[in-house]
């Protein structure tokens, strides 16, 4: 057993120098849109925010004597609350249908990988081969 780890262990050093590569670029683009749907979020809220805050304004304002002061008031709320839609657009538009989760692709390499170890060497595997799409467990009934 000794002798094959040691036979395996420069590819191994070479997979987990992969890994590592493949785990920063994930971090990178999970943090892309994790940063780009927190600054939409943040829009939202404070937009969101102002848009009621002029809301009530307007309402206070409209048992005032004035001639223009509803529509200036309802003019800045509407107007916060397009900025608050803007911001909802904004954070949900980062992410496309279909895109990957985050580390995806490190999790697909990393079971491939011991499939591919098992399938050399059984005594260091002790991974099956994914078998066909069955519930979970715990979803039975007894």
């Amino acid at each position: 057993m000794f002798e094959a780890l040691l036979r395996l262990f420069p590819a191994l050093l070479r997979h987990f120098v992969a890994y590592g590569d493949l785990f920063a670029d994930e971090a990178a683009a999970s943090v892309r849109v994790l940063r780009r749907q927190l600054l939409g979020v943040a829009v939202v809220l404070t937009a969101g925010g102002v848009a009621a805050l002029m809301g009530c304004a307007w309402v206070i304002a409209a048992t005032w004597e004035g001639p223009h002061r509803l529509q200036a008031i309802g003019g800045l709320c509407i107007g916060f609350a397009l900025v608050a839609l803007g911001g909802a657009w904004f954070a949900n538009s980062g992410v496309l249908p279909g895109q990957a989760r985050p580390f995806e692709r490190l999790h697909a390499e990393w079971r491939q990988d011991l499939m591919q170890l098992a399938a050399l060497y059984p005594s260091l595997g002790g991974v099956e081969p994914p078998t066909a799409a069955a519930p979970p467990e715990h979803l039975y009934v007894d």
